[in-house]
């Protein structure tokens, strides 16, 4: 948890040199927006967090890790193109 929070602090002073404040908070407020009928972020990570929880109770363990997976593979397969932004943002690196 530590190194998380390091990493989105070097982000943050990143961001803050090169004066992009506005555009890093405009593409976060983006992810957590509802469009056309599609909700945002915000209903996934509800998602992983009640299931998390779940899994504290030793004898739903087995139902919440089920779920998690769930989850996992309905991110991915999402109709939501994550193969083609993923292939975009690998071709932007190089």
């Amino acid at each position: 948890m530590p190194l998380f929070f390091l990493l989105v602090g070097v982000l943050l002073i990143i961001v803050a040199v090169n004066d992009k404040m506005g555009e890093l908070s405009g593409l976060i407020s983006d992810d957590f927006k509802s469009s056309a009928g599609v909700p945002g972020f915000h209903i996934w990570i509800a998602a992983i967090f009640v299931t998390g929880a779940l899994g504290y109770i030793k004898d739903l363990r087995p139902v919440a890790n089920a779920f998690l997976v769930l989850i996992v593979v309905s991110l991915v397969l999402s109709n939501r193109g994550f193969f083609t932004k993923f292939n975009s943002a690998l071709e932007g690196v190089s």
